[in-house]
């Protein structure tokens, strides 16, 4: 019962901290609102992380390894992954904000985030198979298109981590926006 309750308890603080991560990224964040939105104690805080950046490293590692999982098993159309990976931002606070950490981290950095490289890589393969197929047409470079399906992906979740999540979900966002752009994609 102490260990399912501790586990809870982790589980609180790292969805808690996500939250703050995601509004306001790893500078933005103290640790007193972490708490705040737990209702738990500092002393709580303290006895399972050591510091913001332990949380934060946690976080990483929690969404680097989802994210291999998610892009190995993605057998999606280009609309489908990004469109997926916005529902998985809407329904994983953690992931969404082991997405902001990893990608603030490495523009801090000035180095392009590594995730949305592969992702692009991804994309290409993808929209190389869907022109084959006659998906999207012919005419339309895959490099590009991979360039504008992330731009697409992060201008929504720049927009709704700084709107505060205001807007509607970021899986309807980034679903109307790719519905504007299809008809020109056409084959």
């Amino acid at each position: 019962m102490k260990q399912s309750r501790a586990q809870r308890t982790h589980e609180l603080l790292m969805d808690s901290a996500a939250a703050e991560f995601v509004l306001h990224g790893f500078a933005g964040t103290n640790l007193s609102d972490v708490v705040a939105r737990t209702r738990l104690t500092k002393g709580a805080l303290y006895g399972h992380f050591a510091s913001k950046a332990e949380l934060a490293e946690e976080l990483g590692r929690r969404f680097e390894k989802a994210w291999g999982e998610l892009l190995s098993s993605a057998g999606f159309s280009p609309r489908e992954l990004v469109i997926g990976l916005a529902r998985r931002m809407d329904d994983d606070v953690q992931f969404a904000a082991g997405l902001r950490l990893t990608t603030d981290a490495a523009r801090g950095d000035r180095r392009d985030p590594a995730p949305l490289g592969e992702l692009r890589g991804h994309l290409e393969d993808l929209i190389q198979e869907a022109r084959r197929e006659g998906q999207i047409g012919a005419g339309h470079q895959p490099e590009l298109l991979a360039r504008f399906a992330v731009a697409l992906l992060m201008g929504a979740c720049s927009n709704r981590w700084t709107a505060q999540g205001r807007g509607g979900g970021l899986e309807a966002q980034v679903s109307e926006m790719w519905d504007v752009v299809a008809p020109v994609l056409g084959g």
